[in-house]
């Protein structure tokens, strides 16, 4: 059985949203509402399910705020439980949305959809800015998840606008390719020296495209210990700490969403270990209904795990035990 944690779906709710707010991009693609061409392409893979996740809140709801916002949130959670519920033999569980912009509301609505609708976890979105997740605001919306044992998928999201790119580049979606791997990256570490792990130990955080740039640059990690004495504040840091960053680094669950990167997905592998890494595709986001990152995916993984068990593990078994995926 293959479980794929990471697959997007557009809810009634965020659909409507949408056409009244006249942002046709995401209507244009088919499967992220058509469940029937969904499953047209899921049948090519065998015994093989999916974990639905939100489109990434703010492309959906930038517009809105307060009870406005709070309510499509709900509509979108209360839609995709039910949509699990109707195909158990096609989906896994769910991870729900929420209104990250209000962290109370977003706690309340995390605690909600775990405890009342059964959903896996919550996907939170990274944006550097707006949405700085390692700041006390967010504490007890984490301190909620590892309570209620529920997932954290962290998306990131950047638009063309967001600084840090020269808007000239914004059509080469080096916005899209190079800073969304970054911004996860960044938001990751700053949880870390944040001590999110010394607190909250249990918290599952799962983070997209196989944790950014982390296994790429873990030699660079481990040497941060070594120039404390650029900037004392490291040093503080790091003594605040109870392990050296490298090792809450491995603590982060990952996704095999690399898109056909064999070299990427085995360094993935290799870093976090087979017990971290879920499979995942990102599907509908090849705009051909996943039948490019699914396949691409599977054989990802099997050209880099060799063991068996290892591989059953990414496939489905993580899925089951971490999350709780239903089988």
């Amino acid at each position: 059985m293959k479980i794929d944690v990471w697959t997007h779906i557009l809810s009634p709710a965020f659909a409507a949203h949408l056409e009244a707010q006249g942002q046709h991009y995401l209507l244009e693609n088919r499967a992220l509402r058509d469940l029937d061409l969904r499953f047209e392409v899921m049948d090519r893979f065998g015994d093989y399910r999916q974990v639905l996740t939100p489109i990434p809140g703010p492309t959906i709801y930038r517009s809105l705020a307060g009870k406005a916002l709070i309510d499509l949130v709900r509509r979108n959670n209360d839609e995709m439980a039910e949509i699990v519920a109707q195909h158990p033999d096609r989906f896994a569980g769910f991870a729900a949305a929420t209104p990250l912009a209000d962290p109370d509301a977003a706690t309340e609505e995390a605690s909600r959809v775990v405890r009342d609708l059964g959903a896996l976890g919550v996907q939170l979105e990274e944006d550097l800015a707006a949405f700085p997740l390692h700041e006390a605001r967010y504490e007890p919306l984490l301190a909620a998840m590892e309570e209620l044992g529920g997932g954290v998928w962290l998306h990131p999201i950047r638009k063309p606008s967001t600084p840090g790119f020269p808007v000239e580049a914004a059509p080469f979606l080096f916005w899209l390719t190079f800073a969304y791997p970054f911004d996860t990256t960044i938001t990751i570490a700053r949880l870390i020296f944040a001590g999110i792990y010394d607190r909250h130990p249990r918290l599952k955080v799962i983070a997209h495209h196989g944790g950014g740039l982390i296994p790429h640059l873990s030699g660079r990690i481990e040497m941060m210990s070594w120039y404390t004495g650029m900037d004392p504040t490291l040093g503080e840091a790091l003594q605040r700490l109870e392990k050296q960053p490298i090792e809450y680094f491995k603590m982060v669950y990952v996704d095999s969403a690399m898109f056909g990167s064999r070299h990427a997905c085995k360094c993935v592998i290799d870093f976090f270990g087979s017990d971290h890494v879920l499979f995942g595709t990102d599907t509908p986001f090849d705009m051909r209904g996943g039948a490019h990152f699914i396949p691409t995916a599977i054989s990802d993984v099997e050209e880099s795990v060799l063991d068996p068990s290892a591989r059953e593990a990414i496939f489905a078994g993580n899925a089951c035990s971490l999350i709780g995926a239903r089988v």
